[in-house]
């Protein structure tokens, strides 16, 4: 089966994800994030926040709790759109693949209500969003691959 390009964004934007879940996010979940810290990009990113995304490293409870719920809740679904993505089972998987977009979109847009609405809002957009406009192409992209999936299900021969 040919992969088309966007086959391979949406594969490329899993890893991505799970990368971020398993190194970045657990992280922040069970402590506060140190410039000082060694671990798989918990530097950068603390450099990053610095710089675009102060509300962040203040850590509230509410945005731990959102990181936390990310962390572990949604890698799961980034490994099973991956794997749709590879065999093209988007028929299949179109309930709970649309279920999932539907939370994580609510989770995207609570989470940027309430970063836009603080006291301390992004003050550079532009870098802000570069990091964070993955998650709404991935979800673009699924919609799409599920709005477009083969629906037709094959009888077995008896």
């Amino acid at each position: 089966m040919a992969r088309s390009f966007s086959d391979l964004l949406l594969v490329l934007l899993m890893a991505y994800f799970l990368t971020m879940n398993l190194t970045v996010e657990r992280a922040y979940c069970h402590a506060p994030l140190s410039h000082t810290d060694t671990r798989f990009l918990i530097a950068e990113t603390v450099d990053f926040c610095v710089m675009a995304n102060p509300l962040f490293l203040a850590r509230p409870e509410w945005m731990r709790m959102a990181t936390c719920i990310s962390a572990y809740g949604f890698c799961g679904f980034y490994a099973l759109i991956a794997l749709v993505t590879l065999t093209g089972m988007w028929g299949r998987f179109r309930t709970v693949l649309t279920l999932f977009i539907g939370a994580k979109l609510n989770a995207i847009l609570f989470y940027h209500i309430m970063e836009f609405t603080s006291a301390t809002p992004p003050p550079n957009v532009v870098p802000y969003f570069a990091v964070e406009s993955p998650y709404l192409v991935s979800i673009g992209l699924v919609l799409y691959k599920i709005v477009t999936a083969d629906t037709t299900v094959k009888e077995k021969n008896s």
